[in-house]
């Protein structure tokens, strides 16, 4: 599966479904999407099979979580492609929507709940976590 930028000039192929995935609606990953919430895909590292193009990167503390991100974005147009999170060492994180071409298989999770749109619904065998 590929994850694919808005432009094209930046992709991240996976040859695995993700070990973890779902949404959060956290302040941070709404502004990151310009959306509701995020979708997250977790990946292993070593399931990542190619990274093509050129990515920037940013560096923040994310103090509610109490951790570090290293985001990878298009140099182009922007997309946030892909991260990497201190606490989770092992995994790559890559933006749901990027798949947009192969999809996803359903989420399963929704963290950061307590900051959900009160107009986005959920499915109810979800895990939901307030924070």
């Amino acid at each position: 599966m590929t994850a694919t930028c808005a432009c094209g000039q930046a992709s991240i192929t996976v040859n695995a479904l993700p070990s973890m995935h779902g949404v959060c609606h956290c302040t941070n990953c709404k502004r990151r999407t310009g959306s509701a919430f995020g979708i997250s895909a977790y990946f292993d590292r070593t399931a990542v099979v190619q990274q093509r193009g050129e990515t920037k990167t940013y560096t923040f503390h994310h103090t509610a979580q109490n951790h570090d991100q290293e985001r990878h974005f298009c140099s182009h147009c922007g997309t946030t492609l892909f991260w990497f999170v201190s606490s989770v060492p092992e995994k790559i994180g890559i933006a749901g929507g990027c798949f947009a071409d192969a999809g996803l298989p359903e989420p399963s999770y929704s963290v950061t709940d307590r900051k959900r749109e009160s107009w986005v619904s959920l499915p109810q065998h979800w895990e939901v976590y307030a924070d």
